[in-house]
């Protein structure tokens, strides 16, 4: 069985833990924050309609792909 001051001193660490955890937690929260604010704040780039940076044409892919050669 595990001792009254072995159970104790688990319960602090794991309280210590917790208490980080939190403290990153808001951190992390505000950093977010400042990032959505700024982006808010300022106007969106128009773009291209053709042009979308995250979409790759199967037809693209199809003529640069060397994966098999």
């Amino acid at each position: 069985m595990t001792s009254q001051k072995d159970m104790q001193n688990t319960l602090e660490k794991s309280l210590h833990t917790l208490e980080e955890i939190c403290e990153n937690t808001r951190a992390i929260r505000r950093v977010v924050n400042r990032i959505l604010d700024y982006l808010h704040e300022h106007e969106p780039v128009s773009r291209d309609d053709e042009h979308i940076p995250d979409e790759i044409r199967w037809e693209d892919l199809d003529n640069n792909d060397d994966m098999f050669l």
